[in-house]
Formats: structure tokens, sequence, C-alpha cells
């Protein structure tokens, strides 16, 4: 270190009275080229200027063709020659230069070639070679394939893992006590595992990692989600994807998410869940927004599909201005960045906006499905025009007090809360609020439960059907005294 440091004072002593680049005449080079040079008493050191980027690692040897005339010394700087970068006289092995940088960012960068200062070595020919370590990889034609697609009975998909793609998502339907069964084919052996999902992908319902097969029967029809993912941070294999052959499904029934309403925002988490469901409908030739915010720097991908699960987009952050081609249905899936097996968890908003049409005929909407809900979580979800009751359930014991409580997040919904206890298979209504006070629309219920069995909570907004407000909001189950 000691040595160079001197070196660097006696040059730029040197390079004071040295004649300047006009008087030389400098090459322009690029990466990966193979020059050959001379220095000579006339002209003792010769010019090369390169474009770099920020970042790039590069390596830069210089090879005497004549060890006994010339010792060659190599230094690089910016190309307004103020600041020194890196030098070097014998690294290459015997009187060789070689050094290795990363440069600091991206611009012109100038090579300078001449003899060694403590040597006699200085004139004679040279051959120069400038490279790129760490070039960006080429993304091969399966990386870019799309992230989402859906995969029928019989179906075989080619794709690939890799940094751009750490994980696939393939929407499945299944049928009633009918397995699924998916066989997977990689191409080296980097590890990769195969996940099911429930349709919400609250559930992991089975995983096969380090395993080529994954089977499945499930208790009803329905939608599901398998994830092929790669099981490091690192690597990549292309893959081969068989679904087994089932008997024909006939047309199958739209797949229900969390509904978007434009100018409304959703809020959602990534945690413990890997992804959520979206939808929302428009007509063609409309142009969607799609805005995700979160409140730390957390990797979430936002993947865009239509009714057939064909993927639309794909973004990181922010979807702006994509047209819908056709008219109807369209699912935005809001996944964790960085695959199922990343830990990074994290809340976020999700806005819908744009140039938006509303369908001239509206998807029927089917009745709300009742959700589970447990003591001590919160659920999130939304009230609109088309859908204006939520059904959440869970099973108490006589005696407990539970908290109930019913809050909007967004837009001008006032919440509505109803308690039913079944009764022979009949809900029977225990208690229920609309305003917590004359200027607090949210609402809340206290109530003991005076039996055991299962309960029903409906979230509504005020009117119901004839109601005008609607928004987002979030509801929490609480035992209280526990």
């Amino acid at each position: 270190m000691r040595v160079h440091q001197r070196l660097m004072l006696v040059l730029i002593g040197v390079w004071l009275v040295l004649p300047t680049a006009a008087a030389y005449g400098q090459a322009r080079l690029s990466y990966g080229q193979v020059v050959v040079g001379n220095l000579s008493t006339a002209q003792p050191e010769a010019r090369y200027v390169f474009s770099g980027r920020e970042g790039d690692a590069l390596l830069i040897t210089v090879d005497s063709l004549d060890a006994e005339s010339l010792d060659p010394f190599v230094i690089l700087l910016d190309a307004a020659q103020r600041q020194v970068y890196a030098l070097d006289d014998n690294n290459g092995g015997g009187v060789n230069a070689r050094l290795r940088f990363v440069l600091p960012h991206s611009g012109d960068y100038l090579i300078k070639v001449l003899g060694a200062p403590n040597s006699n070595r200085t004139v004679g020919a040279f051959r120069l070679a400038l490279s790129l370590i760490n070039p960006t990889p080429t993304p091969s034609p399966l990386s870019e394939l799309p992230r989402l697609a859906a995969l029928r009975p019989g179906e075989s998909i080619r794709a690939e893992l890799s940094d751009l793609a750490p994980f696939r998502l393939y929407a499945v339907y299944a049928v009633a006590e009918r397995s699924l069964r998916f066989r997977l084919s990689l191409e080296n052996s980097l590890p990769v595992g195969m996940y099911l999902y429930s349709a919400d992908f609250e559930t992991r319902l089975a995983t096969a990692e380090l395993n080529d097969r994954l089977t499945f029967t499930p208790a009803a029809d329905g939608w599901h989600w398998l994830v092929v993912a790669r099981i490091p941070p690192t690597g990549g294999s292309p893959y081969s994807l068989l679904r087994e052959p089932e008997p024909a499904l006939g047309e199958l029934p739209l797949a229900e998410g969390v509904r978007l309403v434009a100018g409304l925002a959703q809020d959602g988490a990534i945690s413990p869940r890997f992804a959520t469901l979206y939808q929302f409908e428009a007509q063609s030739g409309s142009l969607a927004d799609l805005l995700l915010q979160t409140q730390t720097a957390l990797p979430a991908l936002i993947l865009l599909a239509d009714d057939q699960f064909t993927q639309v987009a794909l973004g990181e952050g922010a979807l702006r201005g994509v047209e819908l081609q056709r008219s109807g249905r369209y699912y935005v899936i809001v996944a964790r960045g960085g695959s199922v097996n990343d830990t990074a968890t994290g809340s976020y908003t999700l806005t819908l906006s744009g140039a938006l049409t509303p369908p001239a005929t509206p998807t029927p909407a089917p009745p709300p499905p009742i959700m589970p809900i447990r003591y001590g979580e919160t659920l999130r979800g939304i009230l609109d025009n088309q859908r204006f009751l939520a059904y959440y359930a869970f099973t108490g014991k006589r005696g407990e007090s539970v908290l109930i409580e019913m809050a909007a997040s967004s837009g001008t919904l006032d919440a509505a809360l109803y308690l039913y206890l079944y009764q022979d298979n009949q809900p029977v209504l225990i208690a229920s609020n609309d305003n917590l006070s004359p200027e607090n629309r949210d609402a809340a219920i206290r109530a003991a439960l005076t039996a055991d069995g299962d309960y029903l909570i409906v979230a509504s907004r005020a009117g119901a059907a004839q109601g005008t407000t609607q928004g987002a909001y979030q509801i929490s189950l609480s035992l209280i005294g526990q």
C-alpha cells in the first residue's frame, strides 16, 4: 500500500508535465475488447476511454509483449483526469499489470498505460484487455413468461425460477374428493418447493419441498393456488410443471376476492399470509391505475389478471394506465415479492383508480360467504352498493363476554353490526349497534353469551340495501376479561 501511495504521488507530479491528451490521442474501448499498443520515447503513454455504469466490476490487464524492454504500468482515472481510482504495476505476474475495480458512478473513464516509474523498461509493445466481471444476466425467454397463469387438468407448463422470478403462481380449480396431482421436473439441482394454498391464501393446504410430486384431495369444490418457488434466496432453474389429467371440469365459476372500489383505499397485510386476492369490474378500453403504499420497505408485487387468470400486468409499487382489453372481472394479487419462504411482513394500502368504466351488465354477486373469525383476530373487508353485507361466524360458550368492533378505514361507510345466535338452525338476534355516538359512525357490540353454540356476526352499513355509504372497514372479535 505504501509503495502504491508513493507511486501515486510520483505519477501525479509526472502528469503535470506530460503532454496533453490532444497530443497523444485517445482510443475508445468497450467491455470485452482487446487491443495492442506501443510505447516509445516519442509516445511514452497510451490513453483509452470507455463508458461504464455504476456498480460495474471491471478487470484491466496489460501484458508486456517484450518483457526485456517494457514493464507496463496501468492507471484508472476519471475522464477529466482529476481523480485517480486505481493503479497497478506487477499484479498480473512478472512485469504484467492487472487491476480490478468497481465503478462508483456511471460515465466515461480513462485508462492510461505507461512504463513503470521505477523501471528503465519503458518502451515496447503491450496487449490491453478490458473485461466486465459482473455483466447483467440476459433474461432467458423462460424467465420472461407471465408470473401468473391458470393450470388446467392435463396441462404442462415450462418456465423458470430466477432472481427476476423467485416464484410463479398458478390458479387451479378443484372438485371435491377428486385428487389434485402435480409433478415437477427440474433441469438442475436448485432446491424448489410446491405449495398449495386455499382460495384466500389463508391456509397452506399442502407442501412438497425437495419432492417432485404434490397430491391433495379437497373437501369442497373451489379455486386453489399452486406456488412453485425456490427455497434458497438465490439461484435459478428451468422447470416443467404438469397437472395430471382429470375428468373434464366444464364451465368454471369465477373466483371471489376482496372487492376493490375505485377511489377507496383498501387496507391489507402480508403477515402471515403470502398474498391476497382482490377483484374489480370494468369495461374494455378502461385504463386502470393501482397504487400500493407500504409503511415499511415491504417487498411486494402487484399482479393484474383477467377473469381467466391471464396475466395483464405486473409491477412493484404501482401500475399506471393499464389498458383493459376485455369487459368483465379483473383480479389483483398483492404478494410478498421474495416468495413464500421470505420472512418479510408488513401492512399496506391498495387503491384502484384511473379512467374506469363499469361494465354495462355487472357480474351478479353471489351470496357473501360466511367467514370464520377467532377471538383476538381482526379481518378486513369492503362494503358498497353491490355487496352491503358481510358474514362472520364463531363458536362461543355461555357466560363469555365478547366485544365486536367495526371501524371504517376509508370512504363514507356508516358501519352497522348485528349479532345472532343459531337456535334450531335459525339465527336469533341478540344485539345490534349502528353508531357508537352521534359523532362516531363506527359500530361496536358488547354482549354476554347466553348459550354454548355457533354465533353469526353481520357487518353492514346503515340502511343496508337502501343505504348509500360505502368504504373499507376492519372488524375485530375480542374476549373480554381474558
